[in-house]
């Protein structure tokens, strides 16, 4: 698995040549190209905000940029596994063509992914003092929430590239889980205001991604430290990318083979 690690960090030109590359042909056919960055979250937030706040009558003075700063991270997760899932068989030319670590395939989608997150960002910022986020010193946690979301996403974005390789069905079955998941965590609503107090730990446990979610709105807006369950996002992140790892280095010779 360290060999395998070393090997991306040697060809990390070759990565960057094909996040650039996928990014110009992802872009090059809308009207708007990389405006929609921009406008793809920011459209995705008034939709929201309409259907909640306006047709549900829900959320509070705050429900804007605690929605956006959700919906920015749930995007970066689910866009890079989507990405995976055919990260391997849409390359099968360049595969062919030269010898390189397959594991720069899946995480160069990882890396756009957090390129669209960052232009997101750029329309949070003025968002957190328009409607007025608690700024302290606990924004400082914010680049270790990204690190332990990279690892999470790097680690199920390895499993999803081999498992997608052989299963052509793993995008339908990842669309329904990814819509399933969108509920399941607190990206519309907040865990105190809509979980049960006696079924918060359970569900907090359960949903390893909701701790993080919180943590984002609580250093970013609220001003106030990490949910202590990004502790239990961590250690998942941390065991997913390990198992990960291990899995997609043990397929990898078996990936060339298979396409």
């Amino acid at each position: 698995m360290i060999e395998q690690l070393k090997n991306v960090w040697q060809r990390r030109e070759l990565l960057w040549y094909i996040v650039k590359f996928q990014m110009k042909a992802e872009k090059k056919n809308k009207v708007l190209g990389f405006a929609w960055s921009f406008l793809d979250p920011l459209l995705l937030l008034l939709v929201y905000i309409v259907l909640v706040s306006y047709i549900f009558g829900r959320g509070g003075p705050q429900f804007p940029i605690l929605l956006f700063i959700a919906l920015l991270s749930w995007r970066w997760f689910t866009s890079s596994l989507v990405r995976s899932v055919t990260s391997v068989t849409s390359k099968v030319g360049l595969i062919q063509g030269v010898r390189f670590p397959l594991a720069i395939l899946p995480l160069s989608g990882i890396i756009i992914g957090f390129f669209d997150w960052l232009f997101g960002f750029v329309i949070l910022v003025p968002m957190l003092f328009i409607f007025e986020a608690s700024f302290t010193v606990n924004i400082l946690w914010l680049p270790v929430l990204l690190l332990v979301e990279f690892v999470g996403i790097v680690g199920a974005c390895l499993i999803f590239a081999v498992v997608g390789t052989y299963l052509s069905d793993l995008s339908n079955i990842l669309q329904f889980l990814i819509r399933l998941g969108f509920y399941l965590s607190p990206i519309l609503y907040s865990v105190e205001d809509t979980v049960p107090e006696r079924l918060t730990t359970l569900y907090m446990l359960v949903n390893p991604f909701a701790g993080l979610l919180e943590s984002y709105k609580n250093v970013l807006i609220r001003g106030v430290p990490p949910s202590e369950y990004a502790l239990v996002g961590a250690a998942v992140a941390l065991v997913v990318f390990m198992v990960g790892l291990w899995y997609f280095s043990r397929n990898e010779y078996k990936l060339v083979k298979a396409i």
